[in-house]
């Protein structure tokens, strides 16, 4: 019998970069990192998807997105509110956050034009009427919850590594090949991140990088920018 991969093409749609969640226009605050010279070429790119990008996704990020699906299979409101509430609290600076409750929101009206979610009604209310945020990674979680775990939690990695790729080029003298090789790299990690992601529950959430922090907090305030955040 073949195997059923119908739930894939929903999923490569809802995770391309022209799906309508306004990604394109945040970098999170990459320009100030390269601005700080962390960043200069395509070897230090990939020291930072290596030692900022990933850590992040591996003890938050993706974290978030698992605990999301599973409160959103059990119906369980509370748990979705309790998850997007830490997001909040952990996402720093003012930057972070608005970019965090727009794409979420957009992404969660995208997914109800195509009928692609089965998010819990309550939850969807609360967002609605401002009694919580909608954080894009509990949205993306909990929208996708029908999908194959470690699909959802691939396809969310990736999206997060490649939206710092496709800013490069913007900000640094480096090609799209380079660039390619680059994600690639990072790309070779993604089977034992995701495996290491699973291991951390939700009392061990969160992940503090100072850099990151910083350049949000600057490009905030920086006169000339790029993208929104």
């Amino acid at each position: 019998m073949a195997e059923d991969l119908s739930w894939l093409a929903r999923l490569l749609q809802v995770s391309d970069s022209a799906f309508p969640t306004g990604g394109y226009a945040h970098s999170a605050g990459f320009e100030q990192i390269v601005q700080l010279g962390l960043v200069r070429d395509a070897a230090s790119l990939g020291d930072f998807l290596r030692l900022h990008a990933w850590p992040a996704l591996i003890h938050f990020e993706l974290p978030v997105v698992r605990l999301a699906g599973e409160a959103a299979r059990q119906t369980d409101v509370a748990g979705l509110l309790a998850l997007d509430e830490i997001v909040e609290a952990t996402k720093g600076t003012a930057e972070l956050r608005t970019a965090s409750r727009t794409m979420g929101q957009r992404r969660l009206h995208a997914l109800r034009e195509i009928g692609a979610t089965a998010l819990p009604a309550d939850f969807v209310r609360a967002i609605e009427t401002r009694e919580t945020p909608g954080h894009h990674a509990v949205i993306f979680g909990a929208g996708l919850a029908a999908m194959p775990l470690r699909a959802v939690l691939t396809a969310w990695a990736y999206q997060n590594l490649d939206q710092i790729c496709l800013a490069a080029p913007k900000l640094l003298r480096i090609g799209s090949d380079a660039v390619q090789r680059v994600l690639a790299g990072a790309l070779a990690e993604m089977d034992r991140n995701v495996e290491a992601s699973l291991a951390v529950q939700s009392a061990d959430l969160g992940w503090f990088d100072p850099a990151l922090e910083i350049a949000s907090m600057q490009h905030e305030i920086a006169h000339e920018r790029l993208f929104i955040s």
